[in-house]
């Protein structure tokens, strides 16, 4: 198995963890065609975060953690892993 292969299979694992948190925090996450500019798509007043499937997962797992880090998740279980990706975002945003 190749580097990319190993690299692409562990932003996959993250992407399903920050989906189940999504839904933990009571947010409908969809994955579809969309015809939205940055490929994901934050509805706030309806909980739903929409995921372009054409747009890059990188791209997808960065959008995802931008918008959790501006949430308050003390209350909620968040894996150790996902919670330093979490803390890093906001340290990115804060500096």
């Amino acid at each position: 198995m190749t580097p990319v292969r190993i690299f692409k299979n562990k932003q996959i694992v993250i992407k399903s963890e920050l989906e189940a948190l999504f839904e933990k925090i009571g947010y409908t996450v969809v994955s579809g065609k969309g015809d939205f500019q940055d490929g994901t798509c934050l509805l706030e007043n309806e909980k739903k975060l929409v995921i372009n499937v054409y747009t890059p997962l990188d791209l997808q797992l960065d959008f995802m953690l931008e918008v959790l880090s501006r949430m308050d998740l003390s209350n909620v279980f968040v894996l150790p892993a996902i919670r330093e990706l979490l803390d890093a975002k906001r340290t990115l945003f804060n500096s």
